[in-house]
């Protein structure tokens, strides 16, 4: 893989939540002191190394080796003080003190000036010493090392100084204590430092999201009001100042919803950059080259949404490099460049997130598939020459089914299509593939922005109203009944010369439509790799919706996925998509 990560815009992020973990640390070092003529308390010790195993990860992610090395000492150190080789005492405590210091020091001036070296020869001596000489942590803390005047004032040129001063501990007998850097009063400047980012538990975004929902929901029933107001009422002066508080009220609604949806929305680059070193690790090990190119990684939707494409997106990309990308011998071959293009791309479109992965490589071929598709049984061979291409690389989302004849330890054996279908259709989405031999494939998920509340295609159905998610929605069509076409396994229509598969909805909750139609109401609809046709007898319009999980003891609900309260106050069933167009 070539390219370079570009980790700048995390530097805010990574020197705030070390920052913390280094509070956290101090925090337990003080407690393990005030405890220690009790003995060395255990549980202290490893929350202590739980603080700085992270601080290390996230120090070797930002490329920061002279700090992940340093905290990789201090945890040896802990360590070795949680088994008993290190005693508790002045000297071990002095060091572990200066060490937390140096460390705020470091990311004092990394946060200034990124490209400033960090360097702790000073406490790294500190640390040996005590641990080349373990009676020595028992020791009176030696006085710690001067720093220079003009020091105390500027903490980034205190840093500077250190080299020097490291020469001159080295020069230090191995049994005594190394003194360590002392704090300058700059360096608790960290004290009074104010920060601008407020850390909350998901768990109260989601209870004011759902407050937010209560919201909404009587933002409609006072619409539902006002209509019944206009039919009743002929005071046109009274109706034109409740229409107005109306909308005020549906205005501010609106704003606090958005403000609220924004509070929760992440850039999908912090789930793009994770692939990176997973990119790289493939292409290594399947001897190819891949050039990784991230476009629209500030596209931000709901967390909720963000912690569940991640897994997709790894069995994308680890097809993409396994199967897709050619080495470079054959690309070179088939005159291409050596190195392979693997594309991730995010953006906005409507209420939705458009994700996709694309690669330059082999394409997959139709006839290959369905060749493949009759000798394993998966189609019967007349039923394969029906398919059309896209219906044939859909194919490839069938469990155990894959386009490899050798199964490697990352893809193969037909497991990882399904699992992407599956999660994209569990949250509302749809899957498409568009594939060229020669020029490569290109996998788009859509997927809605938040799984809280949506816009949803509200459509009658024997009387009763039901939302159907607008995530799912492709089209809605009217079509004579004569269109409508029984094949004795089901009802379909041939819609742009394609056949549709029709789903009536009274049928399937046994809510049998007592009125006979010459036209049918038709909503397209799509899960994962599927579409279909859900008859109604009336489209209502759309609408935005507070989703309500249903009580445990409902069981399972073949067909529905929630509900949500309407604005009169009645309630209307989700239509679950995935359930009704996998019968």
């Amino acid at each position: 893989m070539s390219g370079e990560c570009d980790f700048t815009a995390l530097i805010g992020d990574f020197v705030e939540d070390a920052g913390g973990h280094l509070d956290a640390v101090e925090g337990f070092l003080l407690e393990l002191e005030r405890r220690a003529p009790d003995g060395c308390d255990g549980e202290l010790v490893t929350l202590i190394q739980g603080h700085l195993h992270t601080l290390k990860g996230n120090s070797g992610m930002m490329g920061l080796v002279p700090l992940q090395q340093y905290v990789h000492r201090l945890e040896e150190v802990m360590k070795e003080t949680g088994a008993g080789v290190l005693a508790l005492g002045p000297a071990l405590f002095g060091a572990l003190y200066g060490g937390i210091n140096a460390l705020r020091s470091a990311l004092f001036r990394f946060a200034e000036s990124p490209d400033t070296g960090l360097d702790f020869a000073v406490e790294e001596s500190a640390l040996e010493a005590l641990r080349a000489a373990p009676e020595a942590a028992t020791r009176p803390a030696p006085e710690p090392a001067t720093e220079p005047a003009a020091a105390t004032a500027n903490a980034p040129a205190a840093a500077q100084t250190a080299p020097a001063t490291a020469t001159a501990t080295t020069a230090a007998p191995a049994a005594d204590p190394v003194p360590s850097r002392s704090a300058t009063p700059a360096q608790f400047g960290y004290i009074t430092q104010k920060s601008s980012t407020l850390k909350v538990n998901f768990e109260k975004l989601d209870e004011l999201l759902n407050l937010m929902g209560e919201l909404v929901i009587q933002r409609t029933a006072l619409a539902t009001l006002e209509k019944r107001l206009r039919e009743q009422v002929t005071d046109r002066e009274l109706l034109n100042a409740f229409n107005e508080t109306s909308q005020l009220i549906g205005k501010s609604t609106d704003d606090l919803r958005q403000s609220i949806m924004k509070v929760r929305m992440l850039p999908v680059k912090s789930v793009f950059q994770r692939f990176q070193r997973l990119v790289r690790d493939l292409s290594v090990s399947h001897g190819k080259e891949v050039r990784l190119l991230l476009t629209g990684e500030d596209t931000e939707l709901d967390k909720t949404v963000l912690d569940e494409i991640g897994e997709p997106l790894l069995h994308l990309i680890r097809n993409a490099v396994d199967h897709g990308l050619e080495t470079p011998a054959e690309r070179r071959a088939r005159g291409k460049q050596a190195a392979g293009t693997l594309t991730l791309g995010a953006r906005h479109e409507s209420n939705h997130i458009v994700i996709s992965v694309s690669d330059d490589g082999g394409g997959m071929d139709p006839e290959e598939i369905r060749k493949k598709a009759v000798a394993r049984g998966v189609l019967e061979p007349e039923a394969a020459r029906a398919m059309s291409e896209a219906e044939l690389l859909q194919l490839v989302f069938v469990p155990g089914f894959s386009t490899r004849s050798e199964v490697t330890e990352t893809s193969g054996r037909g497991i990882g299509l399904d699992v992407v279908k599956k999660i994209v259709s569990s949250l509302n989405g749809i899957i498409e593939i568009e594939s060229k031999v020669g020029r490569g494939t290109t996998f788009t998920m859509m997927l809605p922005l938040t799984l809280a509340i949506i816009t949803a295609l509200m459509v009658e159905v024997a009387g009763e109203t039901y939302a159907v998610p607008l995530s799912g929605v492709l089209e809605s069509v009217q079509v004579q009944a004569e269109e409508c076409h029984d094949t004795g396994s089901g009802e379909v229509i041939m819609l742009r010369d394609r056949v549709l598969p029709l789903y009536r909805l009274d049928r399937f909750f046994g809510r049998e439509s007592a009125e006979q139609r010459e036209q049918e109401y038709v909503v397209v609809v799509a899960s994962g790799d599927k579409k279909g046709g859900l008859v109604v007898d009336r489209l209502v319009g759309q609408q935005e919706i507070v989703i309500k999980g249903l009580d445990d003891y409902l069981g399972e609900l073949p067909g529905i996925s929630g509900g949500t309260v309407l604005g009169d106050g009645r309630v209307s069933l989700i239509i679950d998509i995935p359930s009704i167009l996998g019968r």
